[in-house]
């Protein structure tokens, strides 16, 4: 026998299930004793069986079991059953009815979660309205006691308004599948000929990765990885001007090859146009990358999360590609000339190659640090010159998820085909909310203790994840798990083999350290001082403590993640705000969100070594991603500047750096600076002529590990918030 649910689902029937229910009903109001529950259950399963049907409506097993109430003279016991149903119904009604409240405010207002959506657009608007139906059901897919803490926001659910069977971010295995073929959709690639060719496979590969995953997706080695399609332009332009030039078939013996030093002093003209047209047809690869990159919309009717990381060159061809790139974003797109905010660029620095001067490469660095002063990116990605060496170098996945660094395969460290499959968010100061309820005189110890105890909903939810995505069949990711992006598996095979590896991750993530500290100390202490800093790396450590530990007991690559919480620092607020009003403290209740991660607040002055003073020691102890960043303000020309912190940053052992430079522009006088924020008209203001049309302006802020175009979309107001009352560290 089947029974049908009430959104239609078919399951089969179980009649433990009713037993549970009876099991209530004694409790809540007792029987004259246990053995009549299973008097009555055998009465209501005969008459569930005297309908002779495969199937039954889950109302007429719940009529049935009021009618045996009845039956066996428990009145008052059916009263309370029927009362229990009648709010149950009621509650349903009211979820659908807030539903269709959130989607008719979709529909008229747009939405700020994510600041890179357009919501004015339908298609977007249409993303958007998919998304709530499986925020709708997310109970149904995580558990009732997951989903309590989810909507409580004592944890947040990420992503929850996607396919709960989805990955999350990755790092794409690009040189497998330009080197042995891939298919994307319905068509089988080969290997590209050119770079522009390679370029242009590549940006549609991630975008039916992106299609195929809710996270970011990466490409590691940018630069390496496509200088050898770049070299296959170098041998075609000099055959060809060999040819044009000497009218016969380049026949030397001497290899064709931008390094060959013979080669240029034999044919030194030929080399000449040679190298140029090939630099130029670099720059169109990159600059057509750009453009794609930022042009397609992708299933979730947003600019796919792409990152590209550079890493140090070994040719020539990849110098001029981190150099063209570069100088594309630089230029910017269109007429107005308007900075790229996808993809998000990385750069790998390594003391030796590329950090100081007299390293090869810091000719390179240099020009990093003036792109980073106009457009904010490259971010940093420091290694040591043994790790490097040895292969032991990674990109990140999406804006900072961080692989198992140790993972190797046949000996070889695994720079792509990495993966994370979730993301499950503490909310810490809820925590700390919570220890002052308790009014003990050592709030701290209380807080140590109520952390302890949400490790069982942690290693839930991380269970919960894997159970969600063990059974996805890689024909219904084909891009990343039959067709290389991440794995070749056959068709049918499932994902789980990999899930329970470290070439994944699923990550334990957290924001709001610094706020706990200032609770704690009635904001007498903070990150930045010692005792804070005490403070918070013993939080810190009893976080990974819990990772660890998780990881042990089920066998799943688990790792701490600094979250960035674009909206979390803005909702974990707002719901904290109505449950602890009685224990808020003021200047938390008049600053209105929490902060990301380990970071100190970001409203606080802090000089910018300072920062990476206080923040370092949390690094290492957020295996699963991290970053780290100062504010530079509106001082675009002080490239020399972000050069010395680069190398200040990576002194102190900070693995991913980023610099946040202002560069706005007003098109209607042309203003250039920082153009503020008006919270009560929620506009930008030019100061200079008074412009607030978002159209007729450059607005770009990091909001927490992506770049946005802030004058065409806005975060929540807690996350603007933010971003307009962040301190300047660079002075």
């Amino acid at each position: 026998m089947k029974v049908i649910k009430r959104n239609g689902d078919i399951v089969a029937f179980n009649k433990d299930k009713i037993f549970i229910v009876l099991e209530k009903v004694h409790k809540e109001m007792a029987f004259k004793n246990e053995a009549v529950l299973v008097e009555m259950l055998d009465h209501i399963m005969n008459k569930i069986y005297a309908r002779k049907k495969e199937n039954i409506n889950i109302e007429d097993i719940q009529d049935i079991v009021f009618k045996t109430l009845c039956d066996f003279g428990y009145f008052c016991q059916a009263q309370k059953f029927e009362r229990y149903r009648t709010k149950r119904s009621e509650a349903r009604l009211k979820e659908t009815d807030s539903l269709f409240k959130r989607i008719e405010g979709i529909l008229e207002n747009g939405d700020r979660e994510n600041s890179n959506k357009n919501s004015t657009l339908p298609s977007v608007a249409r993303d958007l309205i998919s998304g709530e139906y499986f925020r709708f059901n997310v109970e149904k897919s995580i558990g009732k006691e997951l989903y309590e803490a989810h909507r409580r926001k004592t944890i947040h659910w990420h992503d929850s308004d996607v396919e709960k069977e989805l990955t999350n971010c990755c790092l794409i295995n690009i040189e497998d599948m330009l080197d042995h073929g891939t298919r994307i959709t319905n068509t089988d690639v080969e290997t590209p000929k050119s770079v522009g060719t390679a370029m242009n496979i590549a940006m549609q590969i991630m975008a039916s990765v992106s299609s195929q995953q809710y996270g970011g997706n990466s490409i590691p080695n940018f630069n390496e990885v496509f200088a050898k399609y770049a070299k296959k332009n170098f041998v075609k332009n000099f055959n060809d001007y060999f040819e044009f030039l000497y009218e016969k078939p380049y026949d030397d013996t001497l290899e064709l090859d931008s390094a060959n030093e013979e080669l240029k002093a034999k044919y030194s003209k030929v080399f000449e146009k040679v190298i140029k047209k090939t630099a130029k047809e670099i720059y169109d690869a990159c600059q057509l990358f750009e453009y794609q990159t930022n042009s397609i919309l992708g299933s979730a009717s947003q600019t796919p999360f792409s990152t590209i990381t550079f890493n140090v060159p070994t040719s020539w061809e990849s110098e001029q590609i981190i150099l063209a790139y570069l100088k594309v974003r630089q230029t910017g797109l269109g007429a107005l000339k308007i900075p790229a905010i996808f993809p998000k660029l990385s750069y790998i620095v390594v003391d030796g190659y590329n950090l100081k001067e007299g390293d090869k490469y810091f000719y390179i660095t240099k020009e990093v640090s003036k792109c980073i002063a106009h457009t904010y990116y490259p971010d940093i990605l420091f290694y040591s010159k043994e790790d490097y060496d040895a292969g032991k170098y990674y990109a990140r996945m999406g804006c900072r998820s961080r692989v198992n660094h140790e993972y190797q395969e046949n000996g070889k460290y695994q720079q792509y085909g990495r993966f994370n499959f979730g993301v499950i968010t503490l909310n810490l100061p809820q925590i700390a909310l919570e220890s002052l309820r308790h009014r003990d005189d050592d709030k701290v110890e209380t807080f140590m203790k109520l952390l302890e105890e949400k490790k069982h909903l942690m290693k839930m939810g991380i269970l919960k994840r894997y159970e969600n995505v063990r059974k996805l069949k890689a024909k219904q990711a084909p891009i990343l798990f039959q067709y290389g992006a991440i794995a070749r598996l056959n068709p049918e095979e499932t994902v789980e083999k990999i899930l329970k590896t470290d070439r994944a991750s699923v990550s334990y993530g957290f924001l709001g350290i610094d706020d706990c500290v200032r609770i704690l100390t009635d904001d007498k202490e903070n990150i930045s001082k010692p005792n804070g800093k005490a403070l918070g790396l013993r939080i810190m450590q009893e976080i990974r403590k819990q990772a660890d530990e998780i990881k042990k007991e089920t066998g799943l690559p688990v790792s701490v993640y600094g979250t960035p919480a674009e909206a979390s620092i803005a909702t974990f607020f707002n719901i904290d705000k109505q449950n602890y009003s009685d224990v808020m403290p003021e200047w938390l209740d008049k600053r209105g969100y929490y902060t990301n991660s380990f970071h100190f607040s970001s409203e606080l002055p802090i000089d910018a070594f300072d920062k990476i003073d206080t923040e370092a020691p949390f690094i290492p102890y957020c295996n699963g991603g991290n970053i780290m960043y100062v504010e530079n303000g509106g001082k675009t020309y002080n490239s020399d500047a972000i050069l010395e912190l680069m190398r200040y940053a990576h002194d102190k052992g900070i693995e991913y750096f980023a610099v946040n430079t202002i560069s706005d522009v007003c098109f209607e006088c042309g203003y250039t600076g920082e153009i503020s924020y008006d919270e009560k008209t929620a506009k930008y203001k030019c100061p200079q002529c008074g412009n607030e049309e978002g159209m007729k302006m450059k607005i770009q802020r990091r909001c927490c590990g992506y770049i946005s175009n802030y004058n065409i979309t806005h975060a929540l107001e807690g996350r603007m918030k933010e971003i307009k009352n962040r301190a300047i560290h660079v002075k």
